[in-house]
């Protein structure tokens, strides 16, 4: 065996031998509790009846509707955001430099923080923006909008907005400033205005980092729990349940882990084919190296 051999052989064999410890062998473990009925106590196989009894449930398309509508909004949502921030930032304006810095913070803070901010921001009694609403007229009245079945959802996506749409802003950001100058300059020479100099020039620069910010903040959002636990418990009425708090309820409150993890496989399952399947039609990594 050449020296070359050896160190490619000396490097796969650890890193490989890692990876089966911290990440195959957790999903093996947890996809093989989902067989059985009561995988913590007096487990007894029962193969995929977990599985048929979470697909068949009367709440789990309601519980996916809800997780997809989640993820998708609130990524939607944090990448328009970061993106706006970014080309006003990008443009080097008064003020551009304390934004940059300020973006950071929400990021940092913790996620509790971050709900009791907006608990008090949306309070039907003390909250600022219903006062504001109501004395401007917009509302004849307070509304609580982490209560209310139609408000739930949004204040959840906004709450996740305000906290992760920096985590766009910096990706974008630093893709813009990575532009060379003189694409827009010849755009200007040649008669193209502000739309078309971002249609076809900063766009398509962008499409590889906006496609990875889709993939990863929407397989974040899809897994997010502590933000929804923390600010409706999944309620009122199931309105905010989405699939991981559902994982929690069947784990803890309904004693059910056989059904937690088949539905935790599920949703393992189902991110899996939405990630081959997006890597196949969008190649994002020969984006981001061109």
């Amino acid at each position: 065996m050449d020296e070359r051999r050896f160190l490619l052989l000396a490097t796969f064999v650890p890193v490989a031998g890692f990876f089966a410890v911290v990440w195959l062998a957790p999903i093996l473990y947890a996809l093989g509790m989902s067989l059985f009925d009561n995988p913590t106590g007096a487990a007894s196989f029962v193969g995929v009846a977990n599985y048929a009894d979470i697909l068949t449930s009367v709440g789990f398309p309601k519980y996916l509707w809800n997780s997809v509508v989640y993820a998708v909004s609130s990524t939607v949502l944090s990448l328009l955001v970061g993106l706006g921030l970014a080309l006003v930032v990008n443009q080097q304006v008064r003020g551009g430099n304390a934004l940059r810095t300020l973006m950071i913070f929400p990021y940092l803070l913790p996620t509790l923080v971050v709900i009791f901010m907006w608990k008090f921001i949306l309070d039907p009694n003390l909250g600022v923006l219903n006062q504001y609403l109501v004395q401007w007229g917009v509302l004849e009245s307070p509304i609580a909008f982490f209560s209310t079945l139609q408000w739930a959802m949004p204040a959840v996506v906004v709450a996740s907005v305000w906290k992760f749409g920096s985590f766009a802003f910096f990706i974008l950001l630093a893709r813009l400033q990575a532009i060379d100058p003189n694409l827009y300059e010849r755009a200007r020479v040649e008669g193209a205005s502000t739309w078309q100099s971002f249609r076809d020039i900063t766009l398509p620069h962008l499409r590889g980092a906006i496609l990875i910010i889709l993939l990863v903040r929407g397989i974040w959002m899809f897994n997010k729990f502590d933000i929804i636990f923390l600010s409706t418990r999944g309620g009122p009425l199931e309105a905010t349940t989405t699939l991981p708090i559902r994982v929690y309820q069947l784990a803890f409150s309904e004693v059910n882990f056989g059904g937690a993890t088949a539905l935790a496989g599920i949703m393992f399952f189902l991110l899996a084919l939405v990630a081959v399947v997006y890597f196949r039609a969008f190649e994002p990594e020969k984006e981001v190296a061109n």
